[in-house]
Order: C-alpha cells, then sequence, then structure tokens
C-alpha cells in the first residue's frame, strides 16, 4: 500500500505540474503533506508524525548510527552563492575580461567567436542563464550586427558554455539533485569536472568552425578588420556604462583574489560552501559598498535571483522527508527490484544517463529530480550503486537541456539574439547532443559511471 501511495503521490505531482496547475513550490509542499497524512492514517500514526517526517527532510536524516544533514547546508550554498556572483557582476569583476576579448578580436570573425565563447563561460558562473545572456549580448551582438555574422552562432555561443556551467554546485539541477541524493557539493562535483572539460573543448572546436564559417562567408582577409576603430570605441563606451554607480573597478583586484580564494577553497572542501560563501558575500559587501544602506539595497535587489531555486530545495526536503518517513521510498524501492532482472541492476546508473537525454528535453527539471530521482536512486543503491554514481548520471542530460521549449530563459535569448526558436533548437542539437555523448563516455571510462561487464 505505502508503494502504491508513493507512485500516486509521484503522479499526481508530475501531472500537476506539467498541466501547470500548480507552481512547483506549492506542488513540492501540499502533495507531499496531502499524500503523507494518508499514509501515516494507514499506518495507524498521528498526524503529526508527517511534520517529524517534513522536519527530518529539511534539517537532518538518521542514517544507521548516523545522523545526516538535510537540505539546510544546499540552501545555504545556493542562496550565497547567488549572492556572491551577483555581487561580483554588479562591480564589474568580468568587465575587463570582456573589453580585452573584443579588442583581441579586432573585427575577425573567428577570434570573436572564441572571445564570446569565452566570455559566455566565464560569466555563466553565476548560475543564470538570464544574467549570462543580457550579460553577454551587451558585449557582443552590436559587433555581431555590424560585421553582418550570423546572430543564431551567437545563440549557440551564448547556451552551450551556459549548459556546460549549469553544473556548478550552485546551478539549479545540482540545487535539486543534492538534497535528493544527500550529498555535498566537493564529492558531487569533482567527478563532473573530467566530463566538463571535454565539453568545453567541443565548444572551442564549435567557436572556430562558426568563426571559420563566418571568415569564408563574409571574405575576410588576415589583418582586415570588418569594423571601424569608431565602432569599437562605442562599443567599449557601452561596457563602462554605469548608471546606478555601482561598478568598482579600483577594487578589480581585491576581487579577483577574493572570488579565486573561495573557489579553491570550494574545490579543496577545506571550509563548508554554504559558509564560503556566506563570509564571501559578506566581505564583498562591506568592501565594495561601505554604506549600510547601499549593501542592503544590493542584497534585496539581487536576492531576487535566488528566492526561486532556495524555495525549490525547502520544497525538495518537504517531499523526501514524507517519502523517506512514510516509508513509501522503501515500498516504491522493493516493488521496482522485485520486478527487475538481478543482471540488470548494476546498470541502473547507464539507463538513467540514457533517460535524462529524453527526460530533461521533454520534462521541467523539478519533474525530473524530484519525480524520477527520488524513485530510481533508492533501487540504485540496493545493487550497490553510490549516490554520486547517480547524481552524475542525472546530470549529464542537462547537456540538451537547453533546446527545451520549457527553459525560460531562452525566450529571452531567442529574443535577444533575433532568432526563431525553431532555428536555435536545430543548430543547438548539433552540439547539445555530442556534448551529451562526450561527456557520458568521459562518465564511463572515468568508472563513475559503472559497467559491471567491464569489472
Amino acid at each position: 500500500m505505502l508503494a502504491l501511495l508513493g507512485y500516486l503521490m509521484i503522479i499526481v505531482f508530475m501531472a500537476l505540474l506539467l498541466t501547470k496547475k500548480i507552481s512547483p513550490f506549492a506542488g513540492l509542499i501540499l502533495i507531499p503533506l496531502a499524500f503523507g497524512l494518508i499514509a501515516a492514517s494507514y499506518t495507524g500514526q498521528s498526524f503529526l508524525n508527517v511534520f517529524d517526517w517534513i522536519y527530518e527532510g529539511l534539517y537532518y536524516q538518521v542514517v544507521g548510527n548516523k545522523v545526516k544533514s538535510g537540505v539546510a547546508p544546499t540552501i545555504t550554498l545556493l542562496l550565497f552563492a547567488i549572492l556572491y556572483f551577483s555581487i561580483m557582476l554588479d562591480v564589474g569583476l568580468f568587465d575587463p575580461l570582456s573589453k580585452v576579448l573584443i579588442k583581441w578580436a579586432k573585427g575577425d570573425p573567428l577570434r570573436l567567436c572564441i572571445a564570446t565563447a569565452v566570455i559566455s563561460t566565464i560569466v555563466s558562473l553565476d548560475g543564470d542563464g538570464t544574467t549570462t545572456v543580457l550579460i553577454v549580448t551587451a558585449a557582443v551582438l552590436s559587433l555581431f550586427k555590424k560585421m553582418k555574422m550570423r546572430q543564431l552562432y551567437l545563440a549557440v555561443l551564448i547556451a552551450i558554455p551556459n549548459s556546460i556551467m549549469n553544473l556548478v554546485p550552485w546551478s539549479g539541477p545540482m540545487a535539486r539533485a543534492m538534497p535528493v541524493l544527500n550529498i555535498g557539493p566537493k564529492e558531487f562535483f569533482l567527478p563532473l569536472i573530467p566530463g566538463m572539460i571535454g565539453a568545453t573543448l567541443l565548444t572551442a572546436y564549435m567557436a572556430y568552425s562558426y568563426g571559420t564559417k563566418e571568415r569564408a562567408r563574409l571574405g575576410y582577409t588576415a589583418g582586415k578588420s570588418i569594423v571601424t576603430e569608431e565602432d569599437l570605441k562605442a562599443i567599449m563606451k557601452s561596457l563602462n556604462d554605469d548608471p546606478d554607480n555601482l561598478k568598482r573597478p579600483k577594487l578589480l583586484l581585491f576581487n579577483f583574489i577574493l572570488t579565486i580564494v573561495i573557489m579553491a577553497l570550494l574545490v579543496l572542501d577545506t571550509v563548508n560552501g554554504g559558509i564560503l560563501f556566506l563570509v564571501g558575500t559578506s566581505i564583498a559587501l562591506i568592501v565594495n559598498y561601505k554604506k549600510p544602506v547601499l549593501q542592503a539595497q544590493r542584497l534585496t535587489a539581487n536576492g531576487s535571483e535566488a528566492l526561486g531555486p532556495v524555495s525549490l530545495v525547502f520544497g525538495a526536503g518537504v517531499i523526501m522527508g514524507v517519502l523517506n518517513g512514510s516509508g513509501m521510498s522503501a515500498g516504491i524501492a522493493e516493488h521496482i527490484v522485485s520486478l527487475l532482472p538481478e543482471s540488470m541492476g548494476g546498470y541502473i546508473p547507464l539507463l538513467l544517463a540514457l533517460i535524462s537525454l529524453p527526460g530533461l528535453f521533454f520534462l521541467p527539471n523539478d519533474a525530473f529530480y524530484f519525480g524520477i530521482l527520488p524513485v530510481i536512486a533508492p533501487i540504485a543503491y540496493s545493487f550497490g550503486a553510490t549516490p554520486v554514481n547517480i547524481g552524475v548520471a542525472s546530470l549529464i542530460g542537462q547537456a540538451v537541456r537547453f533546446a527545451s521549449p520549457l527553459v525560460a530563459f531562452l525566450y529571452v535569448l531567442v529574443d535577444r539574439t533575433e532568432v526563431s526558436f525553431g532555428d536555435y533548437q536545430k543548430e543547438y542539437l548539433k552540439w547539445g547532443i555530442p556534448s551529451y555523448f562526450i561527456q557520458l563516455i568521459i562518465a564511463i571510462v572515468s568508472g563513475i559511471i559503472p559497467l559491471p561487464f567491464l569489472n
């Protein structure tokens, strides 16, 4: 009965989400609460036990004799990482790089494509697609237009690097997967890095390919710029625009060193990631904005970007707490394991990676990570897979995610670059699908996605 309740809860959640009858946040809270009350009644427990299950999902889980953190550490990391990188964008940390790359391009289509890919990769560190689109198009769109280059290429040069950097620990997919699998940023992120490097090399080849094609189409000859010095000066001037007086060029070195130190400590796992960004955000605010009123304003202005992802992580804690505390998760796992041939059990991480390709194209992130992942993970564990195996497998499909019509910021992207969504999808998938297979093969070769017949 508990397994049936678990199936029904996931089906109802996904159905309401896909038909847009309920928001992801409200669905993650109210649907588990309703089914938790039914489960408590069926097992003869008090309805108050449901709130204990939710509390355990949010703050702690008891596994054997160990107490593991719930979603609270993920919330801290996500909230303050987004705030930190938003402040770095405000103060203009990445502006000098954009200026250097645009000057280096010198009206050469090949150089401009490479510069665009680099700028997109760096700016995508903040984990927000819309911000990346606005910043990159502000930096290079006028150049693409003046040089009569294909703006479709610009759209893909923004989206592919963003899909790769969408795997950083404070991104939306990681924010959903970490609490579901109860793993930390370092153990989750480090195994993803080889695949990200492979996909980045593909991005470099893509930029080279686009640039070479545009050189040939536009009749570019070496040493001859397609734009005038006046055009370049106008673009540089637009990058210096600062109507709200937020940029801090004199503090560039300080902000750069602070960011490098935080990233190094995050990778080394010397200090908890959430605490790192909490302290880093505080230091960045105090150093860059002396007035307390201005500090409060920047927190409020940038906090809106963090509110959506953070609220979803709270919701993840609720649904995981009810699934685990009520016994529904164990019931579902036992039922599926009883149906699954023993010989197939070791291939579950690979199957999940393959499912993620269509799954993350046709489903919202919330449906995939809160509907499918909590069901598959316990089954995989029973066959010897680890949370990291499952986590990496669930994220590989993000390579094609940014061709999905369900991704809101893509409509901003196609609007800014003035291309049709259909043309963008076709062009993106030419590179997104190879990126997916590169990351999958690297994960298999490195053993992160195990294949039993190789052991």
